[in-house]
């Protein structure tokens, strides 16, 4: 049986276990689940593992404890595998310790900019043996930019637990939803001050404001003229109400657009999670222009220009094409393309 440490140092990233635990999910692997302990009310329900280990890294001693007792289980529990969920620079003081040479080392890197701006990725790096990315076009500008020496692979955790649908629907209603914490940082939201919204169009924000600058959006927002066709939350939202808005979707917008700041990551180094969970339900992605030459928005998004929303609507009428025909967005195809990632082969 082979045994695979499954490890999640930091507070974020969640939403990419479920899939890789299905991956992994066999009759010869067992997997163990290391995770930060404000993780708990996010996975202490995940189907499959063998076990959860709760890390508390709330100060320098207590971190040197979890990790050194992390270490000690893995090597002397005689893992094969150990699996990063995020391969940043909070392993870094696991990684230090002693590791055999049998023990192979993977790790799923979400900002691929790392690579050259953080001297402590460099240090992540020397230990691991395969980096995994979210999406082939993050992987393929790591290689043609000779980012890294190590192997690099793609694998998409678009794959979610069952969730209860009780949300009623109203017919002939469209849902465009905004999955994520409201954010300046992270998102575009100047377009809804002119954007002429149908009235049968709702503009669904799944996800609570920030910071005061959010808040300020949303109080602008309930003075603009589509105000009725916006929803907002104030508060945490709940994983089954998230999914069930987000299955519901006729569309997701990831509002991504060149005037943010962090634009040109998004366009060669990172994705947004809004990309995995159209993926995983099959939803038509709204995308801006400048996405348009990467082949999984191609196949499966509406491109509009965020300087002319208004043109949007009458895309979509326009464009008639059948989404996610390509076999990678099945189980099998995902699984068999992980493992063989994760163990060099496909069994």
């Amino acid at each position: 049986m082979r045994k695979v440490a499954l490890i999640e140092a930091g507070a974020f990233h969640d939403e990419c276990l479920y899939s890789q635990i299905q991956y992994l999910k066999r009759d010869d692997v067992q997997v163990t689940l290391f995770c930060h302990a404000a993780l708990q009310p996010r996975v202490d329900s995940l189907p499959d593992l063998h076990e959860i280990v709760y890390l508390d890294l709330s100060s320098k001693t207590k971190k040197y404890k979890s990790w050194f007792s992390t270490w000690r289980k893995i090597v002397k529990g005689k893992f094969s595998t150990v699996i990063f969920n995020s391969a940043e620079s909070n392993i870094i003081k696991l990684i230090s310790f002693p590791f055999p040479k049998r023990i192979k080392m993977v790790g799923t890197l979400h900002n691929a900019h790392n690579l050259f701006e953080k001297k402590k990725q460099r240090k992540v790096t020397k230990r691991i043996d395969t980096y995994l990315t979210l999406n082939d076009f993050v992987t393929q500008n790591i290689l043609a930019e000779n980012l890294t020496t190590k192997k690099v692979g793609t694998y998409y955790p678009i794959f979610f637990p069952e969730y209860p649908n009780r949300l009623e629907k109203p017919e002939g209603e469209i849902w465009i939803t905004v999955p994520g914490v409201i954010s300046q940082n992270k998102r575009d939201y100047s377009v809804f001050e002119d954007w002429n919204l149908p009235k049968h169009v709702k503009i669904i924000f799944l996800g609570r404001p920030e910071d005061e600058e959010a808040k300020a959006f949303i109080e602008r927002a309930k003075q603009y003229p589509t105000a009725q066709n916006f929803v907002f939350f104030d508060a945490f939202i709940s994983n089954e109400l998230f999914h069930d808005y987000i299955k519901q979707s006729d569309y997701i917008l990831p509002l991504i657009h060149p005037n943010n700041a962090f634009f040109e990551r998004f366009r060669k180094y990172k994705i947004s999670g809004s990309y995995n969970l159209a993926f995983g339900y099959r939803i038509p992605l709204l995308m801006e222009q400048s996405f348009n030459d990467i082949p999984d928005f191609q196949e499966n998004a509406i491109f509009y220009d965020y300087k002319n929303m208004d043109g949007l609507f009458e895309n979509i009428e326009k464009i008639k094409k059948e989404y996610y025909q390509d076999p990678k967005w099945t189980f099998d195809h995902q699984k068999q393309n992980y493992l063989q990632l994760i163990f060099g082969d496909s069994n």
